[in-house]
């Protein structure tokens, strides 16, 4: 089973305050700018920008699954995809423009095309590829959480039927709990009962107070989750193979290729390494970020 995510600095903080500033926030909302991980436009890259490329890109952002995008305890917008994205922008010479919303939301604000790109621990998926682009910048499976009292025990999804499970809205794991439901009746077993939330601070604390049994996200949320209870949680099972997490952009978006590569700049010139050990992600880093990888090596 994967061992929680180490090194975590920054603080886990499912308030209703923050909850609420993260799903009421307005269109430029601020971001935690990380003085060392500050870069200069990079010549080559701000040449590969297509013609009339806007000077600012905007970015939606699901926020409430730390250490991935939440706000800090200033209430600007923290996370590693913040981080990448924001040291990614400079490097192409463009302004950085977070728009928070929610995960469910993402996809069709793409397809909008009311947004240049998207992010919020989003995993790289074939179906998702199918709509839009993909940039894989991190790799992770899912994890589930529970009390630390609770002696559930999570080896697959059989094990969900008849329980309570706490996810996010839009969410793979939503998708995955409904296409398991024939199983738990041909089982003789109870369906999963899946509850949605519009982000990971509300399905942990939908966990934590006892009206799910189980917290089940992405590996770097639960992880995260789970290390700040200071043993309150722990996690319990896993789900998935390793896979990429990445940013979307609309499909065949001229953006794609110029913020790819800006990415795999940060990785050759160290910032992306500095990113990842900051936030105690270095176990899941990638060594090149690719462009709708389902079928690339990981």
């Amino acid at each position: 089973m994967p061992k929680p995510v180490r090194g975590l600095r920054a603080a886990f903080a499912p308030t209703l305050a923050l909850l609420l500033a993260g799903m009421l926030a307005p269109a430029g909302a601020r971001a935690a700018a990380d003085p060392a991980l500050a870069e200069k436009p990079q010549p080559d890259l701000v040449k590969m920008l297509p013609d009339g490329a806007p000077k600012t890109l905007t970015v939606a952002v699901a926020l409430g699954s730390p250490p991935d995008d939440f706000r800090d305890a200033q209430g600007e917008i923290a996370g590693w995809e913040i981080d990448i994205l924001r040291a990614a922008t400079q490097a192409l010479g463009l302004e950085l423009e977070l728009r928070p919303t929610t995960f469910d939301s993402l996809i069709p604000g793409l397809q909008a095309k009311r947004f240049d790109a998207a992010t919020g621990q989003m995993g790289v998926t074939v179906v998702r590829e199918k709509v839009v682009d993909m940039i894989g910048t991190l790799t992770g499976n899912e994890l589930f959480a529970a009390k630390a009292e609770n002696p559930v025990k999570v080896e697959s999804l059989d094990d969900l039927c008849g329980r309570t499970v706490a996810t996010t809205r839009g969410s793979r794991e939503m998708v995955f709990a409904d296409e398991h439901q024939p199983k738990c009746a041909a089982a003789g077993k109870k369906p999963i009962n899946a509850l949605a939330f519009n982000d990971g601070n509300g399905a942990a604390e939908a966990m934590m107070s006892g009206r799910a049994d189980l917290f089940w996200l992405g590996s770097t949320a639960v992880s995260y989750f789970v290390a700040q209870t200071k043993g309150r949680a722990k996690v319990v099972g896993h789900y998935t193979d390793t896979s990429y997490i990445g940013i979307a952009l609309p499909k065949g978006s001229e953006m794609a290729k110029p913020l790819q590569a800006a990415v795999n700049h940060l990785i050759a010139d160290g910032t992306y390494g500095k990113i990842v050990h900051k936030w105690g992600l270095q176990d899941n880093a990638v060594k090149e970020a690719p462009l709708n990888p389902t079928n690339a090596p990981k």
